[in-house]
C-alpha cells in the first residue's frame, strides 16, 4: 500500500536545520572501535520504535533516518543536559520554529554506546506523534553517519554495526547511498517508468509512514514527461508535521506504473504529492524486503522478498486528517463528492462506530478502519452544523 490512510500526516519528523555551522550535527562517536548489536524493535503502524538507554534507564525512541537526533523537553530537563544555542529548523511541511541544541554525553542502543552526540530539544508538549507513540526522542541520521544499519522486518530486528562484512550482503542488490547536508541525511536513486523513464534522487526516511511520497516540483516534471499519471486533484491538507498541519493547498493523487529500487520492480504505485522540498521513500518499504544502509561506504542494499511487487489498491474518494483533535475531511478527490464533502467537515461515525469521542491515538497507532473496509457508512457534520450520512465505496 502506498500509505495507511491515517498515516498520511506522519510524513513528519524530517527536520532541516538552517545553520551557518555545517558541522553542528557531525559530532559524537561510538565508544568501541568495533561494534555489532541486534535490537528488537516494535513496529507501531509504520513507526519503528527502539529502546534507548541513557544514564541507566530505558526510553522509547523513534528510529528516523529523515531527522537528526532529538529528545523531548521533559527528558532533557530530567537528565539535566547542557543548554546550547537556539537554532531555526523546519519540518516536513516547511514550517519553521526555534529549537534548542544540546549534547548527549552518552546514549546506548542495543549495547552500542555513543558519546557527545548533538541533539535537538523538542519543546512542544502537544504533539500527536510524541504523545500517541509515547516517544522520548528520535534516533536520527547524524548518529548513524559512521555505522551500517540493517532492518529485517520479518524478525522485527534492527542491526547496528561498523563492520559490513558481518551482514552477508549481496553486491548485486546494492546501489549508491548519498549523505546530504549537515545531518547526513541518506538519499538513494530510484527509477520511475511510465510512457517515459526518469530517475529521482530522494530521501530514505524511516520516520515517514507510507511507501513513496512525491514532492510537487518533481511531480510537475514527471507529468510533462509522461512518467506518472494523475488520478485526481483536490484542495486541502492531509499532512501533519512536527509543527502542525500543512497549509491548505492543491494536491494531486497519482499513479506510478512502475517504480524501481535497485533492480526490484514495484508496479502500480499510488501516492499523493506534497509541498516538501524532497520526495521520499518511507518505512513501508520494509514490508517488501530486508534493507541495509551503509553510511560508512555509501551503499544501499535492498533484498526483496518477491521478484515483483504489485501495489495496486482500491481508493477512497477522500483523505481524512486530524485537526483540532477531531477526525475531519482533509482532501476530497472524487468529483462526485465535492458537493457533499468539504475540507474540515467533522467525521462523526464510521460503520456505526462513534468517532466524535474516540481516542485519537487509537486511530494513529493501530490499523485504520479506512484501510480495512471497502465500504464505509459515514456520518459527516459540516461547518453549518448539518449532519449527513454517506455510503462510500472504494474504487
Amino acid at each position: 500500500m502506498h500509505k495507511t490512510i491515517l498515516n498520511i500526516f506522519f510524513c513528519i519528523c524530517f527536520i532541516n536545520a538552517s545553520l551557518g555551522q555545517k558541522s553542528i550535527f557531525k559530532t559524537g562517536n561510538a565508544t568501541s572501535k568495533r561494534y555489532y548489536s541486534e535490537i528488537k524493535y516494535k513496529n507501531l503502524n509504520g513507526k519503528i520504535i527502539i529502546p534507548v538507554v541513557i544514564k541507566g534507564e530505558s526510553y522509547q525512541f523513534l528510529f528516523d533516518t529523515g531527522a537528526p537526533n532529538l529528545i523531548s523537553e521533559n527528558l532533557w530537563k530530567k537528565l539535566n543536559f547542557e543548554k546550547g544555542k537556539d537554532i531555526s529548523v523546519s519540518d516536513a511541511n516547511q514550517k519553521k520554529e526555534q529549537m534548542r541544541l544540546t549534547t548527549l554525553p552518552l546514549i546506548t542502543i542495543g549495547g552500542v554506546s555513543f558519546k557527545n552526540t548533538s541533539a535537538l530539544v523538542f519543546k512542544n508538549n502537544d504533539n500527536l506523534v510524541f504523545d500517541c507513540f509515547k516517544l522520548d526522542g528520535i534516533i536520527g541520521s547524524n548518529l548513524l553517519r559512521k555505522s551500517v544499519i540493517q532492518i529485517k522486518s520479518k524478525q522485527s530486528k534492527l542491526i547496528i554495526t561498523n563492520d559490513y562484512k558481518k551482514l552477508n550482503l549481496n553486491k548485486e542488490n546494492a546501489s549508491k547511498l548519498t549523505l546530504v547536508g549537515n545531518q547526513s541525511s541518506p538519499y538513494i536513486n530510484i527509477k520511475l517508468k511510465g510512457e517515459q523513464t526518469a530517475t529521482e534522487l530522494l530521501l530514505f526516511d524511516t520516520g515517514a509512514s507510507g511507501f513513496y511520497d512525491l514532492n510537487k516540483k518533481s511531480y510537475k516534471v514527471m507529468m510533462l514527461k509522461n512518467v506518472v499519471k494523475t488520478i485526481s486533484e483536490g484542495k486541502g491538507t492531509s499532512s501533519i508535521g512536527m509543527f502542525g498541519n500543512a497549509n491548505n493547498s492543491i494536491q494531486y493523487r497519482i499513479q506510478v506504473p512502475e517504480l524501481i529500487i535497485n533492480s526490484h520492480s514495484f508496479k502500480n504505485v499510488i501516492t499523493l504529492t506534497g509541498d516538501d522540498d524532497n520526495s521520499r521513500i518511507g518505512s513501508d518499504i520494509i514490508k517488501y524486503g530486508n534493507l541495509t544502509l551503509d553510511f560508512k561506504k555509501g551503499k544501499f542494499y535492498f533484498d526483496p522478498f518477491k521478484r515483483i511487487t504489485d501495489l495496486n489498491e482500491k481508493l477512497l474518494g477522500f483523505t481524512p486528517t486530524i485537526q483540532n483533535n477531531k477526525l475531519v475531511v482533509g482532501i476530497v478527490w472524487d468529483k462526485k463528492l465535492k458537493n457533499k464533502l468539504n475540507f474540515g467537515d467533522e467525521i462523526l461515525a464510521i460503520n456505526g462506530v462513534d468517532f466524535s469521542k474516540i481516542d485519537l491515538c487509537g486511530l494513529i497507532t493501530e490499523e485504520s478502519i479506512f484501510k480495512k473496509a471497502d465500504s464505509l457508512n459515514i456520518s459527516i457534520k459540516n461547518d453549518k452544523g448539518e449532519i449527513n450520512d454517506l455510503i462510500l465505496e472504494k474504487r
